[in-house]
């Protein structure tokens, strides 16, 4: 029915409105972007890099900043950049937006139908002979299906149990 699709609609741009006010006062937690995929994965990408990296300063790439997403900022190590790319379970083709050259760690996340978590990969620069290249049309690997996803993206290890232990962790802290 026509209406159904109205009211979807409808509740879609009251929770697109909300999450563009949070982007806009929140700015130290959930970056400013429209492509809200890819917002809500680094919202849970830097609640995971606080947690690997607990005595950094992270910040939040810019729109414009295309070799990471997330700075992670130490004080006896170099800075590591972190790119993070994600398809949702909405996605037909699971197709990632362009990966650019600059980083130091890529983290390819698949969202469920809920927009929360479903796997996990950390792919490091310094092991893929690729990782200074500008790769379009890639396709994100599939959980339980080593043979799935572009081959560039299938040599990421697969952290997907303790990347959720700790979003699901900090998701009950909050709910309690």
């Amino acid at each position: 029915m026509v209406q159904e699709i109205f009211d979807a609609i409808k509740q879609y741009a009251v929770a697109y409105a909300r999450l563009e006010r949070l982007q806009r006062s929140r700015t130290q937690e959930i970056p400013i972007g429209d492509q809200k995929t890819g917002v809500i994965a680094e919202f849970f990408a830097r609640i995971y890099a606080e947690h690997r990296f607990p005595e950094a300063t992270l910040e939040f790439g810019s729109a414009t900043q295309h070799a990471y997403d997330i700075k992670v900022i130490l004080a006896t190590q170099p800075e590591i950049k972190v790119q993070v790319k994600a398809v949702s379970a909405y996605s037909l083709t699971s197709r990632v937006s362009p990966i650019h050259p600059g980083w130091h760690q890529l983290w390819l996340m698949r969202l469920d139908k809920h927009l929360l978590p479903h796997a996990f990969w950390i792919v490091e620069a310094q092991k893929v002979a690729w990782s200074n290249t500008l790769l379009k049309n890639r396709t994100m690997p599939t959980l339980g299906n080593p043979q799935s996803g572009s081959a560039e993206l299938r040599s990421g290890a697969n952290e997907t149990a303790p990347f959720l232990k700790v979003i699901y962790e900090r998701k009950n802290q909050i709910h309690r």
